[in-house]
């Protein structure tokens, strides 16, 4: 996988990092890892990363908190694609998995992050976005996650001129 992905996190939240870091995990469990597991979620697209963002902070005081999108270059050999209909059969991935509510519970997909983020081989999945199905779309996220990332992988965020501002491994 080659390409840029892109992150919107909450101004306020990331201007709080001493120093702020682009690349900041705080090893709560999300969709994809448990707690512990050190990763980052990006979006395919911008408006899908915005469509995340608002999911996030709809019906709290946070929808209106100011934003910021980053975008960063990847160069990941080995991912895990859950687009792949033969791979989620294997899997037993289903719609459940993908969409359902996991907050609050150790979860399969928490699993497979779990086994990635130890994986020698893989550094991260794509999965379909659950925010984009929820607004009847369709969108794709990417988790990759910190140990997995090894030369010559790369996570770049860029800054204004393109160049890397903050990078793993």
């Amino acid at each position: 996988m080659k390409g840029l992905l892109f992150r919107s996190v909450s101004q306020l939240d990331f201007m709080t990092g001493s120093p702020p870091r682009y690349l900041f995990t705080s090893r709560r469990p999300g969709r994809y890892n448990p707690r512990g597991v050190e990763c980052v979620y990006f979006a395919e697209t911008e408006e899908v990363a915005d469509i995340e963002y608002r999911g996030r902070w709809k019906g709290t005081d946070g929808f209106y908190k100011p934003k910021l999108t980053f975008v960063a270059r990847i160069r990941l050999t080995h991912v895990l694609d859950l687009a792949d209909l033969e791979v989620r059969a294997e899997l037993v991935v289903g719609d459940e998995e993908l969409f359902g509510v996991w907050r609050g519970r150790r979860t399969k997909l928490q699993g497979l992050g779990l086994a990635v983020s130890r994986h020698t081989r893989l550094s991260a999945i794509r999965f379909p976005s659950a925010a984009m199905h929820r607004e009847g779309g369709t969108g794709w996220n990417v988790v990759v996650f910190k140990t997995s990332v090894r030369a010559p992988d790369s996570l770049e965020i860029l800054g204004d001129s393109g160049d890397p501002i903050e990078i793993w491994p």
